[in-house]
């Protein structure tokens, strides 16, 4: 008799552990991130870019066959769908917003 309560006791005993087990695999949060595009709010002069902006990959080099006028030394124009941006790259700052032609 002492064995067969024995041997229900660890069944129970067991079938909880694995039943927390499956809880708390069940409960972990997923740690994904889903890539985003450019923040597409509305820029105006004076905000803060979006730091892809400031990096030197989205910097247009021929800003003056575009019409557009130089930039100084600390600054670059980089283009957000149907406008040119003149960016300052030490801190981000939007100097300018011109309609692309």
């Amino acid at each position: 008799m002492k064995a067969t309560s024995l041997i229900a006791g660890l069944l129970i005993a067991a079938s909880l552990s694995a039943a927390s087990l499956t809880a708390q695999a069940e409960d972990s949060p997923q740690k994904t991130v889903e890539p985003s595009n450019i923040n597409t709010r509305d820029l105006k002069v004076g905000d803060r870019a979006p730091d892809i902006l400031v990096r030197k990959e989205s910097a247009i080099g021929d800003w003056k066959r575009r019409g557009l006028k130089q930039p100084s030394e600390e600054s670059q124009w980089a283009r957000v769908n149907d406008r040119y941006v003149l960016v300052k790259i030490t801190n981000g700052t939007i100097l300018d917003i011109t309609p692309a032609k």
